[in-house]
């Protein structure tokens, strides 16, 4: 007795259910996409571009399987160029890295997506790169190795307007701001910048000592014709005042002799006037002896005093 098989159709059912939520799912999801505030949109079908303008940030729809969305971030962005090797004016190798900041204006956005490069924003610095490059080798190749670093900010600024220029002409690009993040020098220039600074360096202390040794020579002098004049001063000091004393014992010695004068003249004129005051002097100051002597052939006074000493016999 044979026995028939039967298959349930109950499973089949539930996985066509279950396919199709699938399908429908993903045709829904793939035609809604969301633009950031960062960026700035298009929509291509079959290859053509179908949008009139870029797309502004926010939710979008499109054809599933058939549209194609694309975006490009247009906010400030920045573009590193390391380690680029450039060569001076006096062929002195130098190693530089730069980072440029830039802005990718509204109406270069279809430009950049669809007429450089690859469609959509997959290779824009590939193509910013080279350009950057290019610039900044031309700008150092004017340069003097040893004003490098002097002129950092002018060399700076110089590629900054030579990239501006060729950035926004061949892909509308707005260059906000360039800076050299970094200068690496060869071993051989900077040895010999070492030992220039030290040269340097050496004169300059060597010229400090001459002139510390001539300050000092010149404080010795100073201080040697300020001693002399001191003691000139001192020397003139004592000079006038020992000619100050002796005028004043000449004067002094005047006004004496002066005085013992004029003595004398009162005492000659009391004399013409008074003759016997002569002998009222020589009255008022003896004192009662005779004289011993005489002179002269003057009579001679007996010695009183010596008879009237003698013994009587």
């Amino acid at each position: 007795m044979s026995r028939k098989v039967t298959f349930s159709k109950r499973p089949v059912g539930c996985l066509s259910i279950i396919f199709i939520i699938g399908l429908l799912t993903l045709i829904v999801s793939d035609g809604i996409f969301i633009i950031e505030p960062t960026e700035l949109g298009a929509i291509r079908r079959f290859g053509q571009v179908i949008s009139p303008r870029p797309l502004q940030p926010g939710l979008h729809y499109k054809i599933p399987l058939i549209d194609q969305a694309d975006t490009l971030q247009v906010s400030l962005d920045t573009f590193h160029a390391e380690n680029l090797l450039v060569y001076t004016v006096d062929n002195q190798p130098v190693e530089v890295s730069v980072s440029m900041s830039y802005r990718i204006p509204e109406h270069a956005v279809f430009n950049l997506m669809y007429q450089v490069g690859r469609a959509g924003s997959v290779d824009i610095a590939e193509n910013i790169r080279p350009v950057l490059n290019d610039r900044i080798m031309r700008v150092f190749a004017k340069m003097n190795t040893t004003k490098i670093s002097e002129d950092r900010v002018v060399i700076a600024e110089e590629i900054k307007r030579s990239a501006q220029e060729v950035l926004n002409d061949l892909f509308a690009l707005e260059v906000v701001d360039l800076q050299i993040s970094s200068i690496k020098y060869s071993q051989v220039f900077e040895a010999s910048i070492e030992a220039a600074v030290k040269a340097k360096n050496d004169a300059t202390a060597a010229e400090n000592t001459v002139k510390r040794v001539q300050y000092e020579g010149e404080q010795k002098v100073v201080k040697a014709e300020a001693d002399a004049k001191a003691l000139i001063a001192e020397a003139e000091a004592k000079k006038q005042a020992k000619i100050l004393e002796a005028e004043g014992e000449a004067r002094l010695i005047e006004l004496e002799g002066k005085a013992k004068a004029d003595a004398l003249k009162l005492q000659a004129a009391a004399i013409r006037d008074n003759p016997e005051l002569i002998d009222f002097t020589q009255a008022q100051n003896w004192d009662g002896k005779l004289p011993q002597t005489i002179l002269g052939n003057a009579m001679p006074f007996l010695d009183v005093g010596g008879l009237m000493a003698e013994p009587t016999q």
